[in-house]
């Protein structure tokens, strides 16, 4: 499997897609493809093609892992990748479902990274969504990295 990472878009094409559109993953086995993935460096192109589209996708544990994981690997992601993935988060506003923890901390890995890349309008989208989705643990860590954080615009 490692070897097949040093053919990226023929990873991200034959593997994750099959992964996440079976719906029957469970999260060991996205942790075993993940730590493949942690291993090798992939190029930024092919990683944010991948996000953009699990961003787009229905959300399940796996697809939440796999965000948190490419978000982890601290790429200089365009703006519009960027707008994608707050897009996912924002789709949580209206939801009354509890997300699973591994959604949160991917929540809490995109605010790290990527904090200082967010509009004040973004900010107040996620700072919106954080008073409807709540974790005891995480969301704590969410307001404070918003509040220490520069605006993009």
């Amino acid at each position: 499997m490692k070897m097949a990472v040093y053919k990226p878009s023929a990873f991200y094409k034959g593997l994750l897609p099959p992964l996440f559109q079976s719906r029957t993953s469970n999260l060991r086995e996205a942790v075993i493809i993940g730590s493949v993935l942690r291993k090798v460096p992939i190029p930024v192109l092919h990683s944010s093609v991948a996000l953009l589209k699990i961003a787009d996708m229905e959300d399940c544990g796996t697809n939440s892992y796999f965000l948190k994981l490419l978000l982890d690997k601290k790429y200089a992601l365009p703006y519009r990748v960027l707008d994608s993935v707050l897009a996912h988060f924002a789709r949580f506003i209206e939801d009354k479902r509890d997300p699973p923890v591994i959604w949160h901390r991917s929540l809490l890995t995109f605010d790290q990274r990527y904090k200082n890349e967010l509009s004040e309008e973004d900010k107040g989208k996620l700072k919106d969504l954080m008073r409807r989705q709540k974790h005891y643990l995480v969301t704590p860590e969410i307001h404070r990295e918003l509040l220490n954080s520069r605006n993009r615009g």
